[in-house]
């Protein structure tokens, strides 16, 4: 629990400080452009990740289960789902770590994770980055740190400084078991549960996108009809 608290220390870096000059890479990632979607699985392996390991200490205090019928889960899963979790479908995803608790044991409040990826710039991408950006390799450390890493942080490629003190939360593989028999191997844990933060910030992204391709298409046959009206009106003065 400890190792997942400082998630979201890291996650509110501006992309444009992230690994003191390493670039970010791009990844792709299903809800990106127009043909851009929420995925039911990817969201369902996310949500397995965030409730199985990040919910230990952090909230997504924005979002319950009933939300996840906005991706296609019918209420007899998110009933199923909120059950494993002792919870009801309009209850927020809060963590059992009590604010009272938090702070005896770690001397601040949790941060909620909901709008996390909204928060920041670079979004999954940086999230994915940190996640897989932890390395032991002496020679990359040496590359980045000449003097070394400083005692009580952890090497990352991704994060300012490239010294964190949040100790790799996403270990090891097998961390988690997806529904589809998808290998949790340690980049698609990040990648999953860094689609579902970037859902959960707003998941009612392809609603408005949606929204507002017909608001164009309108707006195009209004300016074509108020065209059509006008030469309409300006034919009938010129003849008098």
């Amino acid at each position: 629990m400890k190792n997942l608290l400082l998630l979201a220390a890291f996650l509110i870096t501006p992309l444009a400080h992230a690994g003191g000059g390493v670039e970010v890479p791009q990844e792709k990632w299903s809800f990106q452009g127009l043909q851009g979607k929420w995925d039911k699985d990817e969201i369902y392996r996310g949500y397995t990740v965030a409730t199985q390991v990040c919910l230990a200490c952090h909230s997504f205090k924005y979002i319950n289960h009933r939300s996840l019928m906005r991706v296609g889960f019918t209420e007899a899963e998110v009933q199923t789902l909120a059950k494993a979790l002792n919870m009801d479908i309009n209850a927020k995803l809060i963590s059992a770590l009590d604010e009272a608790s938090a702070k005896e044991t770690y001397g601040k409040i949790p941060p909620d994770l909901s709008m996390m990826n909204k928060a920041r710039a670079g979004g999954a991408d940086y999230s994915h980055a940190v996640l897989v950006g932890y390395s032991e390799d002496p020679e990359l450390i040496k590359h980045y740190l000449p003097e070394g890493v400083p005692q009580g942080a952890h090497f990352n490629k991704y994060f300012p400084g490239h010294a964190i003190a949040m100790p790799n939360p996403l270990s090891g593989p097998d961390m988690v078991t997806y529904h589809d028999g998808t290998s949790a191997t340690v980049d698609q844990m990040s990648r999953d549960v860094s689609t579902f933060m970037q859902w959960t910030a707003e998941p009612e992204r392809f609603e408005r996108q949606h929204l507002g391709v017909y608001v164009l298409i309108y707006l195009f046959i209004f300016t074509i009809l108020a065209f059509l009206t006008k030469r309409a009106i300006w034919k009938d003065i010129k003849k008098h």
